[in-house]
């Protein structure tokens, strides 16, 4: 029997261990034993067969009953006994056991003293968790454990776990190895860290003594402290700990009353039975207080009425599914989890009804690597398909691919690619959606930022950090391993061959029981061991035999960290040991191609990298470590689709990687892809992460074609996973050799094509002070680093860094000639060799963007006539440096100079681009504000932008900086064409995305805000105009033109709200800070030779004339004589002054 009282009397005849026959016991000690030894023999010191509890402890003096509680400790060390959940059948044993006794003997109110040993320290933790739950009328008897037990004594119990050293002491010789029962032991397990999260709520109510042994275990060549003290008592609160000197094994056993060990356990033991009945019977009576009011709370709610709600769904019970954006489809063997479906689809609730609700359904499944999270998620979302009318999948393995994923969602729901656009359809959504956050892993990750503004989604997130069900409105779920039946399922559905029932043998089915216990019945090491055994590596019958014989030398491994983990990897292990031993190109190919695979993103890798690789290494000129790859051996030669594809078909038979042939793209399991990058030594890591990072790189063209953006965009998932690796290993600093420059190099080319400028601009300023020193500034790479540079800043309108970096370029252009007859060539300081001719008109774009139109017109024309010189007039770079200048010349006045070259390069670029290019389409845009600027033909220019802002919201997505410029060039002619509620109408509903995409302080902001007074002006609409004036008078730079423009308009506000005197102030400013110039203004006007505006400027006359209207209001005759003197020009009317503020 389980339980023995050790104070009965052994006969009626023998009544020397009765306690007093006229009072009861005050107390019970119940001793729980460890997973060594068992019954008696536990607490029994073999050499005396002293059983001290019996024989030392004073329970008559004390009048306590001792019970000694016993369990089949075997079934924690046997193969296929024991599985992640074996603890709490024990548990829920002890519980029933113990509480049966003590209704016998009349004494479910008597205060209760745990006293035991290792693995028993565990199982008491989980039975009074368990006992603690038990509130409904028909159980709550088993709660009287729970409500009596006073204080526990634990004797070296491994509350934190154990290390892998003491696994092997307590195995027996023979074993094959531990078993799962016992790795779930190991520290960091999650069968210890789901007891101590059910326990630690209940510790302040127990007075808890925990012990350890200060002697070391096992042999004297490999002693080993089997629970370590910080395992054994760890720092909680209002606790005692001692350590005793002795062995783990001898905690249990004393042999005499002066031992230093049972003195201070007697001393606990008496200090406990003193004080237990006081406060035991104090706790039942608030228990049962407390168990009445719950019952009454539970009648009230039966009590109340409770009301139908009309279903919401639809006529044919399904909403029509608009997007599905899911990476790929479940898997064929995926069986079981229903019951979990069912959950969740109760607690996510009416996704139609939820979605009028004030706060999104945030539901979270936690649990460890292989649990089968994701797996379950992409069957839900198919199974689910119809209820929503979108369902999205965001990983969250890092920032930067939740972050990708958010901006592809975006871009494909033609909002912009960007992670704010994503974000933001999902929060402007009005119809029902799901949202999938996968591989929420990471405990320093925010996951509510990836949560859309706004209410009634559904979101439901996966993860390993239990900590993120914080963030749950809806409930959790926690995935351990399978039920042990459709455990068993899976692994005899996935190794068998035939279709129906596999295995209806009833021994075959014991068999995979035994496996799936030791598996840990998790999902993903079921899969993979049922297709090892269906490849017949090994036989059913056999494959627990050498399963364990793996797992053994893995868990010797110091990467593998939890039994769990063991359990998964091993599966893996065993398949991929085979095909390295094979020795066949499709085999060695499969190996190298699961190094190459361990450093990239796991999932969504296109095929396409390795069988284009050869085509690419062709013209890349910049060599790489990875090319020493490319040898006759290898898979990447003139036949690699072929053997590429061999090399998958491999790889996705023996279920190390899924393969999808159709979409062309390669995904693998996290936990398998850390496997395959930790089996490699440290040397072999860094050449395959240099390899991955090469392979990456060459399948950038150097040409970066409009065509290839698309699939471009498909490599940051992976160029920000080897960019990861590469600061792992080496820090910030990844720019070290050439070679490595020029992949950083294209992935920065990447990065700015997709809008990730500041991402760019910081590679490439490594790239550059990495060339200048290593190759000098006059080398060719560092040129085109300094190019790259530029184009960053531009984009980022980093005004005065981007000049003094074409500045620097234009410099060294002119000393890096590439012929002798350049230098030759009259007059030598005036060259128009191609790169100097390209830099001038790299710099004209700038200029004219700083405000310096003149300098820009004499550079751009300079540009022009040097590469048509040199390249001919059709060249697309030449077009480049015509449609720079056409646009300065627009900017500055002369229109038909600006028509002339935008009409020549329009044509040209249709014929070499396509209508749709985005170099024709910025063409077609500038025409048609060079019709506007006209205010002729306001027709077609408005035809032209409306066309231009439709094939870029199609192509780049409405919320990219290049759609909202168009917008707002739209602005301008619609409110030039006098339609200005129109205007405010097309400016006001982007101002939000501007704020949100580009920034308060974004150039673009503040020509969206200036486009929008102009409309408010013309609408009358003074107040708003003035509020916004005044905001874009403290963000545009004091040196800029666009500030005198602006002040402008709010002279001419406070003049039409009659405050003369406010409006004469700035007019008096504005003209003194055209005489003036300040830093900044300094620094370009030295560099450009140009003021920032000259007083003939049209804005400048513009201020004057204002200036003019108001001396005339004042009768400032004198004033206003002055005035006409130094601007002969300003007797324009007042309708004339108005129509050149407003250009």
């Amino acid at each position: 029997m389980p339980i023995i009282d050790i104070t009965a009397p052994e006969s009626p005849k023998s009544p020397a261990l009765k306690t007093p026959s006229d009072c009861s016991p005050v107390a019970d000690v119940i001793a729980v034993h460890g997973i060594v030894e068992s019954g008696p023999e536990a607490w029994t010191d073999r050499d005396t067969g002293i059983l001290w509890l019996r024989d030392l402890f004073p329970f008559q003096k004390l009048n306590v009953r001792v019970l000694l509680y016993y369990y089949n400790a075997e079934a924690f060390t046997s193969p296929g006994d024991g599985s992640i959940d074996r603890l709490l059948p024990f548990a829920q044993n002890l519980v029933a056991e113990l509480c049966a006794d003590r209704q016998f003997a009349d004494a479910q109110e008597r205060p209760i003293i745990f006293i035991c040993h290792g693995l028993g320290g565990l199982l008491v933790k989980r039975a009074v968790a368990f006992s603690s739950s038990r509130r409904s009328p028909k159980v709550e008897h088993l709660r009287s454990l729970y409500v009596s037990t006073y204080g526990i004594l634990f004797l070296g119990t491994p509350h934190d776990g154990l290390r892998k050293d003491s696994l092997y002491i307590l195995q027996a010789p023979e074993s094959q190895g531990p078993n799962q029962s016992t790795l779930n032991l190991l520290k960091g397990s999650e069968l210890l860290q789901e007891i101590t999260d059910q326990f630690a709520p209940l510790m302040k109510r127990f007075a808890i003594y925990n012990f350890w042994g200060q002697k070391k275990s096992g042999s004297k060549e490999q002693p080993a402290y089997i629970v370590r003290e910080d395992s054994a008592a760890p720092s909680w609160l209002d606790t005692e700990r001692c350590g005793i000197y002795t062995t783990h094994e001898r905690l249990t056993k004393f042999i005499s009353k002066r031992d230093q060990g049972y003195r201070v356990v007697l001393e606990a033991l008496t200090r406990y039975i003193m004080s237990a009945p006081i406060t035991i019977q104090s706790r039942w009576s608030n228990d049962q207080l407390d168990i009445v009011e719950e019952r009454r709370r539970e009648a009230d709610e039966l009590l109340k009425p409770h009301l139908r709600h009309l279903s919401s769904d639809r006529p044919d019970g399904s909403l029509p599914n608009e997007w599905f954006l899911v990476p790929r489809c479940s898997s064929s063997y995926f069986t079981g989890r229903s019951s979990h479906a069912a959950v969740v689809r109760k607690q996510l609730g009416d996704p139609i009804r939820q979605h009028k609700t004030t706060r999104h359904r945030v539901f979270v499944i936690y649990g460890l690597g292989g649990a089968g999270k994701t797996q379950f998620c992409l069957k839900y979302v198919e199974d689910h398909k119809s209820r929503y009318w979108g369902i999205f999948w965001i990983d969250a393995s890092s920032d930067d691919n939740a972050e990708a994923d958010f901006a592809s969602l975006g871009q494909q729901m033609g909002k912009g690619a960007t992670f704010s656009a994503g974000l933001h359809c999902l929060s402007q959504c009005t119809e029902p959606w799901l949202l999938v956050i996968d591989n929420a892993d990471d405990p320093e990750l925010d996951v509510t930022k990836y949560f859309p503004v706004g209410s009634g989604g559904h979101i439901l997130i996966t993860t390993r950090n239990p900590s993120t069900t914080l963030h749950e409105t809806a409930g959790h779920l926690r995935f351990s391993g399978m039920d042990p039946e459709e455990g068993v399922s899976l692994l005899l559905r996935t190794a068998s061959s035939e279709e129906g029932s596999p295995f209806p043998d009833s021994s075959k089915r014991k068999v995979a029981q035994a496996i799936a216990s030791e598996l840990g019945y998790l999902a993903l090491a079921l899969a993979n061991a049922g297709m090892t055994i269906r490849r017949n590596i090994y036989t059913l019958e056999r494959y627990l035999h050498h399963y364990l014989g793996y797992r053994m030398r893995m868990i010797s491994s110091t990467d593998i960290k939890s039994a769990d983990e063991a359990n998964i990897i091993t599966t893996w292990e065993i398949p991929f040991t085979i095909i390295e031993k094979r020795k066949s190109p499709q085999y060695i190919d499969a190996v190298n191609l699961v190094h190459i695979l361990a450093f990239l993103h796991f999932d969504s890798i296109p095929e396409s990298i390795f069988r284009d690789s050869a085509n690419i290494i062709k013209t890349n000129t910049c060599e790489s470590r990875g090319l020493k790859l490319i040898r006759s051996d290898s898979i990447w030669n003139e036949e690699s689709h072929v053997r590429v594809r061999r090399a998958l078909s491999t790889l996705c038979d023996y279920s190390i990687i899924d393969h999808d042939p159709e979409k062309g793209i390669v995904s693998l399991h996290p936990v398998v892809q850390r496997w395959a990058r930790e089996r490699l030594s440290s040397e072999d890591q860094r050449y395959w992460l240099g390899a991955a990072t090469a392979l990456l790189a060459r399948n950038v063209s150097p040409y970066m074609e409009a065509s290839g953006q698309k699939f471009r965009r498909s490599l940051l998932p992976h160029i920000e996973s080897c960019l990861r690796g590469l600061t792992l290993l080496h820090g910030p600093n990844l720019v070290r050799t050439k070679d490595r420059a020029c992949e950083l190099e294209r992935f920065a080319w990447v990065f700015a094509e997709n809008g990730l400028w500041k991402r760019a601009r910081r590679y490439q300023q490594d790239i550059l002070t990495f060339r200048i020193k290593a190759l000098g500034r006059r080398h060719a790479d560092t040129i085109q680093a300094r190019r790259s540079l530029a184009e960053s800043q531009w984009n980022l309108f980093d005004i005065k860094p981007l000049i003094m970096t074409q500045l620097k370029t234009l410099a060294t252009c002119f000393f890096v000639r590439p012929a002798y007859m350049d230098w030759v060539r009259w007059p030598p300081w005036r060259p128009d060799h191609i790169s100097y001719c390209m830099s001038m008109s790299d710099l004209t774009l700038s200029l004219w963007l700083a405000g310096k139109r003149a300098r820009s017109k004499k550079l751009g024309e300079r540009a022009v006539k040097g590469l048509t010189k040199r390249l001919g007039p059709d060249d697309p770079l030449t077009l480049t440096a015509k449609f720079n200048l056409a646009r300065t010349y627009l900017h500055l006045g002369d229109h038909e100079a600006s028509r002339q070259r935008l009409v020549e390069v329009l044509k040209k670029r249709k014929c070499l681009f396509g209508l749709e290019h985005p170099d024709t389409l910025m063409t077609r845009n500038e025409l048609g504000m060079y019709y506007c600027a006209e205010k002729r033909h306001l027709s077609v220019a408005e035809s032209l932008v409306r066309n231009v802002l439709a094939s870029r919201k199609k192509l780049l997505g409405e919320e990219h900086a290049y759609t909202l410029w168009s917008v707002n060039d739209l602005a301008k002619v619609v409110h030039t064409r006098r339609r200005p509620v129109e205007a405010i109408n097309i400016l006001e509903p982007i101002l939000p995305i501007v704020r949100r995409t580009l920034g308060e302080k974004h150039p673009g902001m503040s020509m969206t805000k200036a486009n929008l007074v102009i409309s408010y002006v013309q609408a009358q609409r003074w107040s708003e105009a003035e509020t916004i004036i005044k905001e874009l008078l403290q963000i545009v730079p004091e040196d800029h033109p666009d500030y005198i423009h602006t002040l402008s308009g709010y002279i001419h506000t406070r003049t039409a709200l009659g405050d003369l005197e406010e409006a004469e102030r700035n007019c008096t400013k504005a003209l003194d800070m055209v005489t003036r110039e300040t830093s900044m203004s300094k620094v370009l006007n030295m560099l450009t030779r140009e003021k920032t505006l000259s007083l003939d400027s049209p804005r400048v006359v513009a201020v004057a004339q204002q200036l003019a209207l108001i001396y005339k209001k004042q009768g400032r005759s004198e004033d206003l004589k002055g005035l006409q003197q130094k601007f002969p020009n300003n007797d324009l009317s007042d309708e004339q002054m108005f129509s050149i503020w407003h250009t």
